[in-house]
């Protein structure tokens, strides 16, 4: 070429095509990141089942069939346990609420005792329990919100389980999706790194199952043993926080901690090194069983994850942080992999 001639630059329609689908991909994150999370949830509950759909299929069993049986087994197994814990656990809540002011009353006993400003120590106590009682108030004034959350939610959660269902009937939906915004030399890579994700994210959805399940009942037993009040309701509080990371199981230990002091001071102690006891054998021998193993990532990379999401998404967040790591750390180990 000579000196002071252009270069042509030919872009093909595909290329373009592919462009406008990427930008318009990015236009949807930024205006519907609630849908987005939905679908996100969808993608990790169709990973998680996809392997069983797979292994039915070769013994003639339709997925969608297999899909539909699981979401039967798990509502059944759900309304079980709903109808053997409703009571007691309404029992325990019930009394919680009416055993409140004992329970600040008796943590102030303590103030004296230590070296702090006790009229803040007691403003603090009884602007939480004002607001606490208000926003019970609140509650039971706006049954109409109230109402309308639920069924938001029901519908929000009827939503990631149906697109999830299409994902795992519509066999390789992902892939396919994939293909089509990435160029014809790198989808056969595309391919294998979509699969990884999938498997990645499964294993993530039933580790964090096993794990909320296995820490739930530690807590619970152990408390129900040292005889702590509402042991039932603070081990569900632990399970259910474990799909909070890092952050999680301190929030889960704080009330049950509250609760103890307000027996006896030596009750409390005991419990705070129960959790901390817990805590160990989680980091130690659970995680890096159950989760590690099964995304791969390093604690480090874990505690970044959690404070973008906080920072990007809140709660939601902080939930769905560690799917996404996983999904950028499968993309990233192929980019940055030595040759």
């Amino acid at each position: 070429m000579t000196r002071g001639s252009a270069q042509k630059i030919e872009i093909g329609t595909g290329t373009i095509f592919r462009i406008l689908i990427i930008l318009l991909g990015l236009w949807f994150l930024y205006v519907a990141w609630n849908v987005v999370m939905m679908l996100f949830a969808a993608v990790i509950v169709a990973s998680a089942l996809g392997p069983l759909a797979d292994w039915f299929g070769k013994y003639k069993i339709p997925r969608a069939a297999t899909v539909i049986g699981v979401y039967i087994l798990v509502l059944l197994v759900g309304l079980s346990v709903a109808g053997l814990m409703i009571q007691p656990l309404s029992q325990q809540v019930q009394q919680l609420a009416l055993a409140l002011p004992g329970v600040v009353d008796s943590l102030l006993s303590f103030v004296p005792t230590i070296q702090v400003d006790q009229t803040e120590v007691v403003a603090a106590f009884q602007d939480g329990l004002s607001q606490f009682s208000n926003d019970i108030a609140n509650l039971g004034r706006n049954v109409f919100v109230g109402t309308r959350t639920v069924i938001g939610g029901f519908f929000t959660v009827l939503f990631v389980f149906v697109i999830a269902l299409y994902l795992v009937v519509e066999k390789d939906a992902l892939k396919k999706f994939a293909r089509l915004v990435t160029p014809r030399e790198h989808r056969r890579y595309v391919d294998r790194a979509v699969k990884r994700v999938e498997r990645g994210l499964g294993r993530w959805l039933l580790g964090q199952l096993v794990l909320g399940l296995v820490v739930g009942l530690i807590i619970g037993l152990g408390l129900q043993f040292m005889g702590v009040p509402y042991a039932l309701l603070l081990g569900i509080l632990a399970g259910l926080m474990e799909f909070i990371p890092v952050i999680g199981p301190v929030i889960a230990a704080i009330p049950a901690i509250i609760v103890a002091l307000a027996q006896s001071f030596v009750l409390g102690i005991i419990v705070l090194v129960f959790y901390i006891i817990v805590a160990q054998i989680e980091s130690h021998v659970l995680i890096p069983n159950i989760m590690k193993r099964a995304v791969g990532l390093r604690p480090l990379f874990t505690i970044i994850a959690v404070l973008l999401g906080v920072r990007l998404g809140g709660v939601v967040g902080i939930i769905f942080a560690v799917p996404v790591a996983t999904v950028i750390n499968t993309v990233a180990s192929d980019i940055f992999k030595p040759e």
